[in-house]
């Protein structure tokens, strides 16, 4: 099974990275989640994730730029568990990513939450 977040990019909006699903569950067992560019949004190119939690499950990021996608892997065998991450991208040279920042940032790092 292959689940599918949307990435949105809004170089004025702090943060100037948001994801759709903000909270992915993901069944157990070996799963693959892609991040893909949503509906309408400039020619971005995926730079990487990082998840907060350490270690974790996921497989380093296979990235692809034709057509735009980043795909890890999670071995789930552990239920109950969130792992919030950040996802970077790069436009025109300029890296832009979800991580909360700035006065008024706040803790909304999206998730991938494992059933």
């Amino acid at each position: 099974i292959c689940m599918t977040i949307k990435v949105s990019l809004d170089v004025h909006a702090s943060p100037p990275v948001t994801v759709n699903p903000d909270k992915e569950h993901v069944n157990s067992g070996n799963q693959t989640i892609t991040w893909v560019p949503a509906a309408n949004q400039p020619a971005f190119t995926f730079t990487g994730v990082t998840f907060s939690t350490t270690p974790t499950p996921f497989s380093a990021p296979t990235i692809t730029t034709d057509p735009a996608k980043m795909t890890v892997t999670e071995d789930n065998s552990t239920p109950g568990v969130d792992y919030p991450y950040t996802i970077t991208v790069s436009l025109n040279g300029i890296s832009y990513s979800s991580a909360s920042s700035g006065i008024g940032g706040k803790a909304g790092d999206p998730v991938i939450h494992n059933n």
